[in-house]
């Protein structure tokens, strides 16, 4: 079903305006209407409604996973169960950063434990991958790949949100 989203004003609201249309499976296209100011608002309403519901799905998929890896059963002398402070280090910026993002698409592929206390999140995108790491004592990495290209990059909120974006262009 597609999602009408308000996209430019012409003459007053209550009259004319554009309405740009996104369906994943019919892609972006743009149709001019007369639509009354209810309709206008309902459709932003709808639009916003969705966003909202697309980020808690993207909450809810990180809040499992991470969960997921409080299993006991998992774990023994030699490969121990991630940090409290590790789980919460992680939950903490993964839910920053998908809240920076305008598009909450982009789940994380792999969210596993490292064996030593920490927690490793990957996503892959064709020849592009990223991966956040982190410590059993809550200190991040950030490492990306593009080909033969690689790189460890400051772990800032500003850095993530970049290469998750940089991950969808792939």
């Amino acid at each position: 079903m597609a999602d009408a989203v308000p996209y430019n004003y012409q003459k007053s609201s209550a009259e004319v305006f554009c309405v740009r249309v996104f369906s994943p499976s019919e892609g972006d296209s743009v149709m001019l209407g007369k639509l009354p100011e209810q309709a206008m608002h309902q459709a932003i309403e709808r639009r916003y409604a969705a966003l909202v519901e697309k980020q808690r799905e993207t909450e809810r998929f990180l809040l499992v996973s991470l969960a997921e890896l409080e299993d006991e059963s998992d774990y023994d002398e030699e490969f121990l169960k991630p940090s409290q402070f590790a789980s919460d280090t992680m939950q903490n910026v993964l839910l920053q950063a998908y809240r920076n993002l305008s598009d909450f698409s982009e789940l994380p592929k792999f969210v596993t434990a490292d064996g030593d206390g920490g927690i490793r999140v990957q996503w892959r995108n064709n020849e592009r991958e990223l991966r956040l790491i982190c410590s059993t004592t809550g200190e991040l990495k950030l490492y990306w790949q593009n080909g033969n290209n690689y790189d460890l990059e400051e772990p800032s909120l500003t850095n993530l949100t970049k290469r998750l974006k940089w991950l969808k262009e792939a």
